[in-house]
């Protein structure tokens, strides 16, 4: 009886920490024809944590002991969060005690307990591969995949994808880092994305990692690797790495977010442009069915920090002027991609068409 009761325990425990959580278990199952609306929303680079050049007194370190609470960092837009079906960030830096600064510029580092910083702020799952998730030596990488494991957030990381299970829909997940192998990064997209189907995916979401930093110009490693992923069966693709806000591609009737700039961003304690945004798109199921034509989306344009002369690591929405303005900005970017926002007297609203 104990070695049957030890085996049960083991299925249990290996059950938790898989990549695939039970989200919704207590909902009530949907009928086969009824419609069924998903929600995701996406953000860009989260890093909790600074580099050592960062002065001590303004960086992220000293603002997580100033504030001591794990709500504070997303307070001001955890409510959006809260009422979306999923929210993805891509994670920009490791979360560990161990291992050994990488000879580079920057590198990042935050204590394994900031993952409550995600869960506060109604944060389910991140992107994992990028030019920061082995800065502290390869360990650095493995800690912080079991410190998601732990706190139960989904993370996609090279070949490590993820399903996501809501409202009886089964959300997939991938990410690659397009600033290493392009060829690598092609595959990794490929065998993806037939993982996740193979694995009965409703919904197909792909980050990448590529393009050059603070520039609105997109590179050919960009355009080239989310226009694949959306041939190969995407239904969305999240670009990061610029920090900077790039164009909305629409590209066979899938929307390719080309840079959602930084987020909640420990790197920079004072970055020149503030500017940011949710993405935010609702996915609608007739039965087993993806209807193409009822997939609208938007962006919510905020800042990085809540305040203007330096950064406090608390994105907010953005002011009505501000909010204007990055739409504007967002159009100039986006219009040559096919993608133009709606107007409503002469004024853009944040309705992507």
């Amino acid at each position: 009886m104990i070695k049957y009761t030890y085996l049960l325990l083991l299925l249990v425990g290996s059950l938790c920490f898989s990549n695939e959580y039970k989200t919704d278990a207590s909902a009530k199952p949907k009928a086969a024809g009824d419609k069924v609306t998903i929600t995701i929303s996406a953000a860009g680079d989260c890093t909790f944590g600074s580099d050592r050049s960062s002065p001590s007194s303004v960086n992220f370190y000293s603002a997580y002991r100033r504030v001591k609470n794990d709500a504070y960092f997303f307070r001001k837009v955890s409510s959006i969060f809260k009422k979306d079906d999923l929210t993805i960030v891509n994670l920009e830096g490791t979360l560990t005690k161990r291992g050994q600064r990488s000879p580079k510029k920057y590198a990042f580092r935050g204590d394994p307990s900031y993952a409550g910083i995600l869960k506060k702020g109604h944060i389910e799952a991140v992107s994992f591969a990028n030019n920061h998730c082995r800065d502290f030596s390869p360990v650095s990488y493995q800690d912080t995949c079991d410190t998601l494991k732990k706190n139960k957030i989904h993370y996609a990381s090279y070949e490590k994808t993820s399903i996501f299970r809501k409202k009886g829909k089964r959300i997939g997940m991938l990410a690659v880092n397009g600033l290493e192998s392009f060829t690598n990064s092609k595959n990794l997209i490929q065998r993806g994305i037939k993982k996740l189907k193979k694995r009965k995916a409703d919904l197909i979401i792909v980050s990448i990692h590529a393009g050059i930093e603070h520039t609105s110009q997109l590179s050919d490693t960009q355009k080239a690797l989310s226009r694949y992923a959306v041939r190969q069966g995407a239904n969305l693709v999240l670009g990061h790495h610029p920090h900077v806000l790039q164009g909305i591609e629409t590209y066979r009737g899938a929307y390719i977010v080309y840079s959602l700039g930084n987020f909640c961003f420990g790197g920079n304690t004072n970055p020149s442009d503030k500017d940011t945004m949710i993405f935010q798109q609702k996915f609608t199921f007739q039965g087993k069915k993806l209807l193409r034509k009822k997939s609208p989306a938007k962006v919510i344009p905020c800042s990085l920090s809540s305040r203007p002369d330096i950064n406090n690591y608390q994105p907010k929405p953005a002011a009505p002027k501000r909010y204007q303005r990055i739409l504007d900005r967002l159009t100039r970017y986006s219009r040559p991609l096919g993608t133009t926002f709606r107007t409503r007297k002469g004024r853009r609203t944040n309705v992507l068409r």
